[in-house]
Order: C-alpha cells, then structure tokens, then sequence
C-alpha cells in the first residue's frame, strides 16, 4: 500500500487488513477484534450471573441440603431403596453427590466469571454454553413448583433459582445475538 499523508493515526485500511501508524501501514495480526459498545456491559453480565448463580447455589445448598430435607425428597419422590441398604446410607450419598455437583458446578461458573470478567475470548463459548443449560433450568423448575416436596429447597429458593434460570436464558438470547451480530463476546474485526 502507499503512503497517505491523508490517512489518520489508527485508520484501517479498506481491506481491514492494515492499520496508518502515522508513518505506515502495519499489518494487523490475524484474530484481531475491536470491542464495540456491547462488548464489556455483555462481560460484566455474564461475570456478575455466573458469580451470582455459584453464591447462591452454594449457599442454599449449605443451609438446605441436610438429612432430613433428603429423607423428604427420597419420600416424595417415592425412590425405591435396595435389599439390605437402609435408608440413612442412602440418605448419607445423596448428601455427598449433592454438594460435589454443586461444589463442582459453583466452581465451574467462578472460573467462568473470572473469564468473562476478564474478557477471554474463549471464555465467550464457554458461557455462551453455561447459560444455555442454565436456561434449561426456567423449564426444570417448573416441576418443583407443583410439587415442592421433590427438592431440598425450599419454594422461596425455587422461585429465586426460577429467576436465574430466566436471567441465564435472557443472556444467552444477547451472547448469540452478539455472536451473530459481531463476533465473540460482541467484538468485531478492524474496519468493519
């Protein structure tokens, strides 16, 4: 390309493949994005849900998830429970399994929380992922409403669960439209 005295420090070139240094034009690296006015509100969204979602789920779990609340779950939901086997030991592992999921998913959106806090683009999928099957939860919750004693949880938690679950789902809806629309977490290529 030749020199433009014209051309203004920052100006891409209109193959998008260039960028006026004020003496230059330098090749932009490959991958590169800009952010638009989406990009960090779109981080700061997803950071803050992730992080709110790991809060709370470890929390209730902690003040809800007890020997009684389980033997309550394992009755309403009328599991049955083996030859030989009585019902504290079952009653013991589903404790256990219980807080290792919620451990392990509280774990897997902090890690996604600081990813998106901190923009990594390929944290941008993984929370795109994270609140698809988050979402998936606006529809699961709704069979512990009509019968609340299937979960630990009591209705009130289930309604604020409901709200995160929809929260997830309204994400998602920005994250794909972003994508779509720019690129990951709503960054766009240089000159476009």
């Amino acid at each position: 390309m030749s020199q433009s005295p014209s051309a203004t420090v920052g100006q891409v070139s209109a193959d998008g493949q260039f960028r006026w240094d004020g003496q230059q034009w330098v090749p932009i690296p490959k991958g590169t994005r800009e952010p638009t006015s989406w990009t960090r509100p779109m981080q700061l969204a997803a950071a803050a849900l992730f992080a709110a979602q790991a809060l709370f789920s470890i929390i209730t779990s902690a003040l809800y998830v007890n020997h009684d609340t389980m033997v309550r779950v394992i009755r309403a939901n009328r599991t049955a429970i083996p030859q030989g086997t009585d019902i504290d030991t079952i009653v013991g592992i589903a404790i256990f399994f219980a807080f290792a999921v919620v451990v392990g998913i509280a774990l897997i959106e902090l890690v996604a929380a600081l990813g998106s806090y901190l923009g990594w683009r390929w944290m941008f999928w993984v929370a795109l992922v994270l609140c698809a099957l988050g979402g998936l939860g606006a529809l699961t919750n709704l069979q512990y409403f009509a019968k609340p004693d299937t979960s630990p949880v009591p209705i009130w938690g289930v309604a604020i669960s409901e709200l995160f679950a929809l929260a997830s789902l309204g994400v998602f809806v920005w994250l794909l439209i972003g994508v779509i629309k720019y690129g990951p977490w709503a960054m766009k290529r240089p000159g476009t």
